[in-house]
């Protein structure tokens, strides 16, 4: 079950706990609400993501006060002003933000001061914006003491409670159910503007008002860009679509990619360079334990896929040769996947002191950890046949002999393939929250059945 006042005083337990601190308070200020550039039409809002992490607040103009050594957490909202009512309501009462918010004590804007000024020390986070304490600027903490908070919520976000899982498996639902509505509405002459149209209204009639990030629908050699966003070419009858989209619900993201045939047929082509992929990203979703290194599933994806390309001759040579001369990156650029919550690349992708793999390919992975239970990560295989990626390889007499061209050439029209599924991370068997379809078969079934 979804909550409707959401937990935070637990979320505010565990950042103290990882802060592992006695005095001193930590202060927050919420996003405000911004307008279009010079003119007074209000820009959709949006929660900073940790401010909503310890208050449920998404609403603009709040700030939090919470007291290290008493635990509390006091909810400071805008003082009301007449006109802003006039346009927009009445906002609720103090009284009704208590019962609406997991907090000790709300108060209004002007007491703001008054809460601070008793405090030794004040812990913000780097992006805080403390203007609205000036007063007291001098208690504020030095950027070692901003990093140390921002590690306590890297630490405390990084593992998700039953709760938000939940809620993230209500997003992977709105989101699924609308990628296979695309599926159904796709058909030769197309446009890719209507497949996201229409994720938009699957999304929102379902409550996800807001997108995790713009999605992503690109036809034929489109899909080779990996985050085209043009969305506006004709769809022909022999190309796949790759979709990435996911709708973000209760401030909690989704982020999921289907490729199908616009015809409800994949090509003899496009079925070869799927299964890869599908394996790719299966071995990966079943690496995803507790222990493992993150950066060990990326080399199990790049080695899946090596198979793959040996067997179909796009690559020919040694493996080994292959893989240490990271002829792979030409065709899988990216990482395996990455941290995922309340933001779409969340939190904690490299802790303090832990360095980039500077390799083709796997610098690109947005993150480096051993995973434990609780984390949730997207595992996003792909492979693509971009000229731009793969003509230096191609062209350097070192790598260009591990490709056959011609073998290539038949495969090129294919675009690019990506599946991508979001995983919670147990001691046992991960979890996957995606409930799209992704075998050939079930594709085309549900293509068929339209």
């Amino acid at each position: 079950m979804v909550h409707n006042k959401i937990p935070t005083r637990s979320n505010v337990q565990k950042v103290l706990g990882h802060l592992k601190l006695s005095e001193g308070i930590i202060y927050l200020n919420g996003n405000v609400m911004q307008e279009r550039d010079n003119t007074d039409c209000e820009l959709p809002f949006r929660q900073e993501s940790n401010f909503y992490y310890v208050t449920g607040v998404n609403e603009p103009d709040f700030h939090v006060v919470i007291d290290i050594a008493t635990k509390k957490t006091i909810l400071v909202a805008p003082n009301i002003d007449p006109d802003h009512v006039m346009w927009m309501g009445l906002p609720d009462t103090l009284e009704e933000m208590q019962a609406k918010y997991d907090v000790d004590q709300v108060v209004y804007a002007d007491k703001l001061n008054a809460l601070v000024q008793t405090a030794s020390k004040i812990y913000t986070l780097p992006i805080s914006k403390t203007t609205a304490i000036d007063s007291v600027s001098s208690k504020l903490v030095d950027a070692a003491g901003q990093k140390k908070l921002e590690n306590a919520f890297i630490d405390a976000r990084l593992i998700k409670a039953d709760w938000e899982v939940e809620i993230m498996r209500k997003a992977n639902k709105i989101s699924s159910d609308a990628h296979i509505k695309l599926w159904k509405a796709a058909h030769p002459g197309c446009n890719e503007a209507q497949l996201h149209a229409l994720f938009l209204y699957e999304s929102a009639r379902h409550g996800a008002f807001f997108q995790s990030y713009f999605p992503i629908v690109g036809s034929g050699m489109n899909a080779a860009t990996l985050h085209y966003n043009k969305n506006n070419a004709i769809m022909n009858a022999n190309d796949v679509v790759l979709v990435d989209a996911g709708a973000e619900f209760e401030l909690y993201a989704s982020d999921i990619t289907r490729v199908f045939p616009v015809n409800g047929k994949f090509t003899p082509e496009a079925r070869v360079i799927y299964s890869i992929v599908l394996e790719m990203q299966k071995k990966c979703i079943d690496l995803c334990k507790a222990g493992v290194a993150w950066e060990d599933i990326h080399y199990t994806a790049t080695e899946v896929g090596c198979d793959g390309l040996l067997k179909t001759g796009i690559l020919v040579g040694d493996k080994q040769e292959i893989l240490d001369k990271s002829v792979m990156a030409a065709f899988f650029p990216h990482g395996i996947g990455h941290s995922i919550g309340m933001d779409v690349h969340d939190v904690g992708g490299y802790p303090d002191g832990v360095e980039r793999i500077n390799k083709p390919g796997i610098r690109n992975l947005r993150m480096r950890r051993v995973l434990a239970p609780g984390f949730a990560v997207t595992v996003e295989p792909g492979i693509y046949f971009f000229d731009y990626l793969i003509n230096p390889v191609l062209n350097n007499a070192d790598t260009g002999k591990y490709i056959n061209v011609d073998v290539l050439n038949k495969y090129k029209s294919v675009g690019g393939v990506r599946i991508e599924d979001n995983i919670i991370v147990t001691e046992g068997a991960p979890i996957n929250l995606t409930t799209v379809p992704k075998e050939i078969d079930q594709i085309e079934a549900l293509m068929a059945s339209n």
